[in-house]
């Protein structure tokens, strides 16, 4: 099976860049290609930062896709990286944020994870933090239904991979519709309520850099948190009759009564936390 790394690069996380190609350089496997979109570096620009990647990253092939020109929102260009991985031929495709980095054993972790466990979709692991803390107290092994992450997200663009096989280019088509700015829980809330679910990969890790840049962010704001769950939740209602009754929950919530939770796994919007009986 055909195997890539992508990452989309852009210029506002260069002082990162060099570090993540080390990161992949030192993989433990190398049975992979590296996958690189380039977002908004000029020409210019990318033929100097083309150089650096091929000065670090050895032993593995390298394809740089330049769609500058397009003009793309962020969701935009992670949709736009996913269908010219399929078109590339590639079957599987792990992801990571041009501002993260790789701890050595994680494309071995995902080959293997997606070598032994071909009814799995997605793959997931978890967040460290440069000083080697978890960022996340705990991750359940399986991803079977869409409750586990309804109301509070842990699968971003930086530590999963996707069975791209499994994935059609209507489906891709289809994922427009929700290119809001935190379209990785857009992304794998799709995935898990049109083809599958997924699994943890223990053996591998993501080092999070944690910065006020973050889409999630670095303050628990809940405020915010309103702001991202209804937009998440009006994005999928137009499809799902489940996010239309999560939408309307949380409507009816007084803003200004909400406080933080109690049980946070340190999971990216997990204050706002609403009783659920809802049959799907």
């Amino acid at each position: 099976m055909k195997t890539a790394l992508s990452t989309v690069i852009y210029k506002q996380a260069h002082p990162y860049l060099q570090d993540l190609l080390n990161s992949v350089d030192k993989q433990t496997c190398k049975e992979f290609d590296l996958l690189i979109i380039n977002d908004n570096y000029t020409k210019e620009e990318l033929e100097e930062v083309s150089i650096e990647i091929n000065k670090t990253v050895k032993n593995i092939h390298i394809h740089v896709e330049d769609i500058s020109d397009k003009k793309l929102s962020i969701a935009g260009t992670r949709i736009e990286m996913l269908r010219i991985a399929k078109e590339m031929g590639y079957d599987q495709l792990v992801l990571v944020d041009a501002d993260d980095m790789l701890a050595p054993n994680r494309m071995a972790g995902y080959i293997k994870a997606f070598e032994l466990d071909k009814d799995r979709v997605f793959f997931y692991n978890n967040f460290v933090t440069e000083k080697g803390e978890d960022v996340f107290k705990s991750l359940p092994d399986t991803v079977e239904d869409i409750r586990t992450i309804a109301q509070a997200n842990f699968l971003g663009l930086s530590n999963t991979g996707i069975r791209l096989s499994r994935i059609n280019n209507e489906f891709l088509d289809s994922l427009n519709e929700g290119a809001a700015a935190v379209f990785d829980w857009y992304l794998f809330s799709r995935i898990i309520m049109d083809i599958g679910g997924g699994s943890y990969v223990d053996n591998a890790a993501t080092i999070y850099r944690i910065y006020d840049d973050n889409t999630a962010g670095t303050t628990r704001d809940l405020s915010k948190e309103y702001d991202v769950k209804r937009t998440h939740y009006e994005n999928l209602g137009k499809r799902y009759d489940y996010f239309k009754h999560l939408s309307t929950k949380l409507s009816e919530l007084n803003k200004a009564s909400l406080t933080l939770s109690n049980n946070h796994q340190g999971y990216w919007w997990s204050d706002i936390q609403m009783e659920d009986s809802y049959e799907i």
